[in-house]
Parts: C-alpha cells; sequence; structure tokens
C-alpha cells in the first residue's frame, strides 16, 4: 500500500471518529431533551385538565365530555380518571400504534412515554385522581427528524471533508510521488534529474542525494561512451586511409559466416599493392599516403549501393572487400574497373605501371569456411593473382554435397512448417563467477519422425536459400506462444530473431497478437534478442517492437555485438537485459576499450556474454577480461551446485 493511501486512510478514518462520536452525542441529546419535553407536556397537560374538571361538581357525564375533547385535541396515549378508592370512573385509550416512522428506529430507539398524575377537586372535596400519557408518536417523529437531518449534515460534512483532504495530501505529498518517479526511473536505469527541489527538509535531502547519484551515474555512461568511441575509432579505423582495419574484418567475419547469415555467401577480395618500398623512395612517404587516400576513396565508390559492403586496410600494403551476396562474375567486372582506377592513380602519383602495380585474389566464400579458411584461401587468390598476367584470379569454395537438392529441401521444409513439426531445444548460459544458470537459449529441430531429426545448423541454411526462413519463424513464434505450457519448463528462456523476419511485413502485427492473447499465460520469462545492427538503427519500426515488448513485460537482449555504432546512447535507451557478443570480440579487444564498455553497462545494469566459449581454454581467457557469462559448448562440462 502506498504512503499516500496509508496516511489517507489513517485521517480518513480518524475524521469519520470524529463526526460518528458528534453524531451519538447530538443524537442522543436530542433524545434525552425529546424524553423530558414528553414528561413535561403531561404534567402540564394533566395539571390543566384537572382544574377544568374540578368545575363540573363530580359530574361524570360532563367530566367525560371534557376529557374526549382534551383527547381528541391533544397527543395522548392514555388519560385515566379513577375515585379516591381507585375505582375507574372514565378511561380514554389510543388503540392505533405508530406509522409514521420505520420499524428499525423504533427498535432502536425506545422511547417511554411517562405518566402525569393530578387530583380533581371540587371545592374543598376531593373527586378523583387524573392521570395522562402523552402519545410518543410525535416524540419518534421528531426524533427520526433529527436523525435525518444529522445524517444528511454528516454525510455532507464527511464528503467535503474528504474531498478537501485529499486535495491537501495531493499537494503535500506532491514532492514526494516526483521521488518516487525517479527511483522507478533508477531502477529502469533512466536517468532523469529532479529540478523541483521540495520544501519539505527530508524530501529535499532525499532528492538532492538521488540527484546527485543519476548524475554520478549518467556521468560514468557518458565517459564510457566517449571513451569506447575513442578507442573504437583507434583499435578498428585505419589512421591513413579511414577505412576499417584488420581487427574490424576479422571481428565483422562471425555474422557472415554462421549457418543463419543473411546471404549464404559471398565474396572476400584481397588487393595487394607491389613496389611500395620503391614507390616511398621515389615520391615520399607523405605523397605515398595520399595514393592510398586515392584508393580508398576508389574502393568506396565501386562499392557504393552493394549489399553490406566491408572495405578493411588489413595491412600496410594490401585491402580486403568483404562483399556478401555477390556474385563470382560481378566480382571479376568489379575487380577489373577498381584495377583500372587504381592504376590511373598510380599513373597520377608519378609511378611507373611496371613498378608499383595491382594484384587481385578473389575468393567466392560459403558460410561453412571458418575466418581461418576464408583468409586462406583469399591469400591463395592472391598469390595466384600475382603469376598471372592480369593480375587477377579467382578461386570458389569447395562444392559442398548436399543430402538433399534445393527442391527436396524446399519440399521437406514447407511440409515442417504446415504440420508444425519444430521442437525446441535449449542450451545452457552460465554465470561462472555466481555460479548459476542464467537462462537457457530456445533453438529448433526439423522433425522427421519419431527416430531422427534435422538440428538448427543443418536445415536453417536451405531454408534461408529457400526464402523460407521467415516463415519457420513465424511458425516457431506462435507455437511458443500457444504451445508454451506442453513445450518448455525451464523458468526463463531467450529466443534470437533475426533481422531479416522482424523486417518482414505482417511480423509486428502477428506478434502484437499472439502476445495481446497469450503473454499473460507465459509459464516463464521470455527475453527477446534483437540483432545490434538493427538495434543501433534507433528506426521507428525497432521502437514499435521495443515498446511492444515492454509493454508485456518482455525483456530484451542484443546478439551480434561488435561496438561497431558511432555512439553507444542507443544503450543507455534500449537498456537491454545483456549483450552477447563472439568470445574472440572479447578476447581481442584491449583492456582499455573492455573497460570502457564495462563502464556504459555497469552504469546502466547490462550484462555481457560471451558466446561461442567451446572449451576451457577460452573460458580462463574471457575471465581474464573479467567476462564470466558464457554461451557455448563448454557450459556442458560445467557442474553448477
Amino acid at each position: 500500500m502506498t504512503l499516500y493511501k496509508q496516511i489517507a486512510l489513517m485521517l480518513s478514518l480518524f475524521l469519520l471518529t470524529i463526526l460518528s462520536t458528534v453524531l451519538v452525542l447530538n443524537f442522543q441529546s436530542a433524545n434525552k431533551g425529546v424524553q423530558e419535553r414528553l414528561y413535561e407536556d403531561a404534567k402540564n397537560n394533566a395539571t390543566l385538565l384537572s382544574l377544568s374538571l374540578g368545575s363540573a361538581n363530580g359530574d361524570i357525564s360532563m367530566m367525560s365530555t371534557m376529557i374526549n375533547a382534551n383527547f381528541d385535541s391533544g397527543n395522548y396515549r392514555k388519560i385515566t380518571l379513577v375515585d379516591v378508592e381507585s375505582n375507574p370512573l372514565y378511561e380514554r385509550v389510543l388503540e392505533s400504534d405508530i406509522t409514521a416512522v420505520p420499524q428499525w428506529f423504533k427498535e432502536l430507539i425506545s422511547l417511554k412515554a411517562p405518566v402525569a398524575f393530578s387530583n380533581v377537586s371540587a371545592g374543598w372535596s376531593q373527586v378523583g385522581i387524573l392521570s395522562i400519557q402523552s402519545d410518543s408518536t410525535y416524540a419518534y417523529k421528531q426524533l427520526y427528524a433529527i436523525l435525518t437531518d444529522l445524517l444528511i449534515s454528516f454525510a455532507v460534512i464527511t464528503i467535503f471533508s474528504l474531498v478537501a483532504l485529499n486535495l491537501l495530501l495531493h499537494a503535500v505529498l506532491k514532492p514526494l510521488k516526483d521521488v518516487q518517479k525517479q527511483a522507478a526511473a533508477i531502477t529502469r536505469n533512466e536517468f532523469i534529474i529532479q529540478d523541483n527541489i521540495p520544501y519539505t527538509k527530508e524530501l529535499a535531502d532525499v532528492v538532492i542525494g538521488m540527484n546527485n547519484m543519476v548524475a554520478k551515474v549518467k556521468s560514468m555512461f557518458d565517459k564510457g561512451n566517449q571513451e569506447l568511441k575513442v578507442h573504437k575509432e583507434l583499435e578498428y579505423i585505419d589512421e591513413n586511409t579511414q577505412l576499417k582495419n584488420r581487427k574490424y574484418l576479422i571481428d565483422k567475419l562471425p555474422s557472415f559466416l554462421k549457418i543463419d547469415a543473411s546471404y549464404k555467401g559471398g565474396i572476400s577480395m584481397i588487393i595487394a599493392f607491389d613496389g611500395i618500398i620503391e614507390a616511398n623512395e621515389k615520391i615520399g612517404h607523405k605523397n605515398v599516403d595520399n595514393l592510398f587516400l586515392a584508393v580508398a576513396d576508389i574502393f568506396k565508390k565501386n562499392t557504393k549501393g552493394m549489399k553490406e559492403p566491408v572495405v578493411a586496410r588489413i595491412n600496410g600494403t594490401e585491402f580486403c572487400l568483404l562483399l556478401p551476396d555477390c556474385s563470382s562474375s560481378d566480382a571479376v567486372e568489379l575487380a577489373k574497373n577498381i584495377q583500372k582506377h587504381c592504376f590511373n592513380a598510380i599513373d597520377s602519383a608519378g609511378l611507373e605501371q611496371n613498378e608499383t602495380f595491382v594484384s587481385i585474389g578473389i575468393y567466392e566464400y560459403n558460410h561453412k569456411d571458418s575466418i581461418a579458411e576464408l583468409f586462406s584461401r583469399s591469400d591463395n587468390a592472391l598469390a595466384q593473382a600475382k603469376f598471372k598476367h592480369e593480375h587477377i584470379h579467382i578461386e570458389k569454395a569447395n562444392s559442398v554435397i548436399e543430402v538433399m537438392g534445393k527442391e527436396a529441401w524446399r519440399l521437406l521444409i514447407n511440409k515442417a512448417i504446415d504440420k508444425e513439426r519444430f521442437s525446441f531445444v535449449s542450451w545452457s548460459v552460465i554465470d561462472t563467477k555466481k555460479e548459476k544458470l542464467t537462462h537457457n537459449v530456445l533453438s529448433i529441430h526439423l522433425i522427421l519422425d519419431k527416430n531422427s531429426s534435422y538440428s538448427y545448423a543443418q536445415f536453417m541454411a536451405p531454408a534461408i536459400q529457400s526464402g523460407l526462413s521467415s516463415e519457420i519463424y513465424k511458425k516457431i513464434v506462435h507455437m511458443l506462444f500457444n504451445n508454451s505450457l506442453a513445450l518448455l519448463s525451464a523458468s526463463i528462456y531467450s529466443l534470437r530473431l533475426p533481422q531479416e523476419y522482424l523486417q518482414e511485413k505482417d511480423t509486428y502485427s502477428n506478434i502484437n497478437e499472439l502476445l495481446r492473447a497469450n503473454a499473460a499465460m507465459l509459464p516463464f520469462k521470455l527475453i527477446i534478442e534483437l540483432p545490434d545492427k538493427l538495434v543501433r538503427q534507433d528506426s521507428k519500426e525497432i521502437r514499435a517492437y521495443i515498446e511492444l515488448f515492454r509493454r508485456y513485460g518482455i525483456d530484451i537482449g542484443v546478439f551480434e555485438f561488435i561496438g561497431e555504432s558511432d555512439d553507444y546512447q542507443y544503450l543507455q535507451e534500449l537498456r537491454p537485459s545483456y549483450i552477447k557478443a563472439e568470445a574472440s570480440y572479447f578476447l581481442t579487444q584491449s583492456t582499455q576499450s573492455i573497460s570502457s564498455l564495462r563502464l556504459i553497462t555497469d552504469s546502466v545494469g547490462i550484462s555481457l556474454i560471451a558466446v561461442g566459449v567451446s572449451d576451457l581454454d577460452t573460458l580462463e581467457s574471457l575471465k581474464e577480461k573479467d567476462i564470466h557469462i558464457i554461451q557455448g559448448e563448454v557450459t556442458e562440462s560445467i557442474e553448477l551446485p
């Protein structure tokens, strides 16, 4: 219960107690006054009527007439006249009962009408004794009217007091609400500075303290953000040409060399300049640097408009163009065009083409290549190019012998989608420092029958080639939300959603409908993992997804992080639960870069997770980098308490 509700309840009860006490005391006073008035009226009427009866000189008929006249004109319950020996002479009794007030009121308020006595005398001779009992009906009416007025007044005063109390509490506790909002923002890792300092000293001290804390945390984030940007430029950017460097290329390659990569393959093109030592002697280092600047511009212009090209300088004389989804024929034409423009740049620098020349090795890779295999075969293609007259050579990856052809895969996958022949499997993510399981990563198998199935690595590449990957994710997301009770049993699961699926036209509306119908019934906590290259775009679409997931209490994770953003403010705005990067990324980062990244993530409560950890040696190396949360084959050999 909130402090406002507690104070409001306490003061309301106190107010109601006071008003109720006043109501009861007022009513009791009125009741006592009515009782006394009943007796006084009976006594006065008995005295007056006895004087009138005395004038009748003992005539019973005349006295009865007088009694009837008084009875009919007054409020009497009973009038009795007896002689001196208590023998009844005349009596008049009201036969009807009280009907002017509710029965519950009569039971609640018991009025006993008093009886007044008076002697009736004719001269010095006593005729008898007169007794009068007043009718309590009018007393009940009067008391009921008083009670009604008191209740109405009580209700009006109560409502007015509660409204005034509510307004007063809102005014007094408004600064506290602002403090509460600021505290809630801090738990969400949001940086909110409260400008309005409360007048109440205790609250003012709290606000000033929280403002100072938030300012320090924000300063930490900004400092880490700035440092990481600087280190990124130092570690990822070639100083002379402003192209990406070899380290960036190595960190970027895993996103292209994976089973569910956006493109099934592409081109790795190594461009080498020979005769640079002689060129430095002939035209000087500065002019050679200018030559490489011109060459970098040639690479950028020739790859402009291609799908996600990576242009990197891998050493002093060699450059690499990584071109996903580029065919071998297009690569050869591109190489010839680049070579021609490079020779023109060499001529413009005052160098001879027979002394300074360009060799281009082209390797057509596929997703099954490792980074080492890609570099090795690219270098081999470059070596072959140097011995050719045109200085261009192309090599292709060994043809992969598929168990089934493309059409057979298409039919099998379509059938699996129609029949929901997918099963969920999970892999552990372990915090080795705290020795606990942080969550489970969901993957899928394609089920053939009870005894056989294809793993994600086996069927996803053919699915991407057939254009069915988004349909598969559409189906498994549907299965996840509609059959969660039967499929999964752990407490926290994460599901990775690829960029291609998220950018499909109907994906947002489908997920929105599934969440609206099923999110409240999920028996586990769900984390949706989004690709870093999509998240950092901060597009309208990605903001819509983030808002949707948060609306239904679903956390967000980021995968394929390599720190290539120009600004890491998006991490503070997104506030993911964790960032996942390849183990190789963390291991190749400098201590300063890791410290800067830690400064950012720790200030907003983001965990760092290394994926693809396959052996204990890699695990120990990660621990030396202060990376303790891991995902990969090595988790199977870790025993948790």
